[in-house]
């Protein structure tokens, strides 16, 4: 189990590179992720398909779309597509628990809540995007990028109906996805939860901020945050380091 402890305190660069799923990587290179220690997340494994470029890490905590989608997310694992994986629990209240105890580099969001001298003790909040950067975090990096990070979305879109449970179901394809930076993110029959922006996502990343500037002090550690993104969302300009995304493909690219 990830903890605290791993935590780089030396003079060992470790940059690990978290990368959402936002429309500001419309354009973007993924190319320049080979070979570099990266973390994605949710449902960008349908764009990885294509491009044969899987994370370093894979994060989903949401319980719906871990469910839902829990074979495409077991083949991830069974064929080791990724390193490590860290999941909402409600995958393991499936039909694949059984084959998901096999494998050590699962871990979920509730097994790292509750373990000993680990950050994630102190979130009131998380998100699948805020729990990849705290992951991140506790792997021994020194330095975060982000990416894809916009916390932008609009809540309802035209191609879905909203399910009794509150969950809500694509019932349409969608030609221009606002949401994501590649249309095929989400498609006919997806079952997933409102982004509920204001009430989750914000207040999540709050959380992250102010438990990664606790716990720096606690390890006397200086892990900064740089977001690649000049337009998102999250509010956190005066903590997070903020930069173009150009600056990151031109600093890659050398």
């Amino acid at each position: 189990m990830p903890s605290v402890s791993n935590i780089a305190r030396d003079n060992d660069e470790k940059i690990i590179t978290v990368v959402g799923n936002g429309k500001s990587l419309k354009d973007f290179d993924f190319e320049l992720l080979k070979n570099k220690e990266w973390v994605g997340c949710c449902l960008g494994f349908r764009h990885w398909e294509i491009t044969g470029i899987y994370p370093t890490h894979y994060v989903c905590v949401d319980n719906v779309i871990c469910k839902h989608h829990r074979y495409k997310i077991l083949d991830m694992i069974k064929n080791k597509k990724c390193k490590s994986f860290v999941l909402c629990a409600s995958i393991y209240h499936t039909d694949i628990k059984d084959e998901l105890m096999k494998y050590e580099s699962v871990y979920t969001i509730q097994e790292l809540v509750l373990s000993d001298e680990n950050p994630f003790r102190y979130l009131v909040d998380f998100c699948s995007g805020t729990t990849s950067v705290l992951y991140a975090y506790i792997l021994s990096s020194t330095k975060i990028n982000l990416l894809g990070m916009d916390c932008k979305y609009v809540e309802f879109l035209p191609e879905c109906i909203e399910n009794e449970d509150g969950s809500l179901t694509i019932t349409e394809k969608i030609k221009d996805n606002p949401n994501y930076y590649f249309n095929e993110y989400q498609q006919v029959g997806d079952i997933y939860n409102k982004p509920n922006v204001e009430k989750v996502h914000k207040k999540s990343w709050w959380d992250l901020r102010n438990t990664i500037m606790l716990f720096n002090i606690l390890r006397q550690a200086k892990i900064e945050v740089f977001n690649y993104n000049l337009k998102d969302n999250i509010e956190l300009d005066e903590y997070f380091v903020k930069l173009d995304i150009n600056d990151y493909e031109l600093d890659n690219k050398n």
